[in-house]
């Protein structure tokens, strides 16, 4: 394995190849993100050690426990990033959609999905592993933070019922979500997004209205 030399003594505070320490701190993590993307993405979490992490992000053993406590923070943060990218994209979909409950959940649903779906490492890390790995209170965490944009995005447009009551049924649809995109990464033969997306604008609409 080739791994990057690390400064002892003096020399840790002192530039090495052109990058400060931050500089290489922060690219040593970038790598080992980016080799988790690509390795839970593709081999799965069950099949996935640190050594074999580490020879893919080309970092050392020592140095990957100078970033992360375990194979499963990595996990945690390549997903975390992954579905905040997603929010991003269904957020900026919702903001330019019409003020029509059918149009506005379908953009932020092509939105979502879309930018899951066209990289399958992401959305199998998102709604696979992390369930492998055994991370629900943190995938909880985080379909709690999505059923409340579309709360949000309920109160917004006036239909639905009281707060509370969005919430749980927000919550409901979001774990539709979850299923239907844990579904397609699992099956051979993938459904078309298209029909992905119908199939759960049809479901939000009838439930939100």
């Amino acid at each position: 394995m080739s791994a990057e030399p690390v400064p002892s003594g003096d020399a840790r505070g002192r530039r090495y190849a052109g990058r400060s320490p931050d500089e290489r701190r922060q690219q040593r993590r970038q790598r080992l993100l980016d080799a988790g993307l690509q390795v839970f993405g593709t081999i799965g979490y069950d099949e996935t050690t640190i050594t074999l992490l580490c020879a893919s992000a080309k970092v050392g053993t020592k140095a990957f426990y100078e970033e992360f406590p375990s194979l499963d923070a990595v996990l945690l943060a390549v997903a975390t990033d992954v579905v905040a990218a997603a929010a991003e994209r269904l957020e900026a979909a919702l903001a330019a959609a019409p003020r029509d409950l059918e149009q506005r959940v379908r953009a932020g649903l092509s939105a979502y999905i879309g930018y899951l779906t066209d990289d399958p490492r992401r959305v199998r890390i998102a709604y696979r592993e992390v369930r492998i790995a055994g991370l629900e209170a943190e995938r909880q965490f985080g379909s709690v933070a999505f059923a409340s944009l579309v709360a949000e995005q309920v109160a917004e447009l006036g239909v639905g019922r009281q707060a509370q009551d969005n919430l749980l049924l927000a919550l409901a649809l979001t774990g539709g979500v979850g299923e239907l995109l844990n579904h397609w990464t699992s099956a051979e033969d993938k459904p078309p997004i298209e029909r992905l997306v119908d199939e759960l604008t049809r479901l939000f609409v009838a439930a939100l209205r």
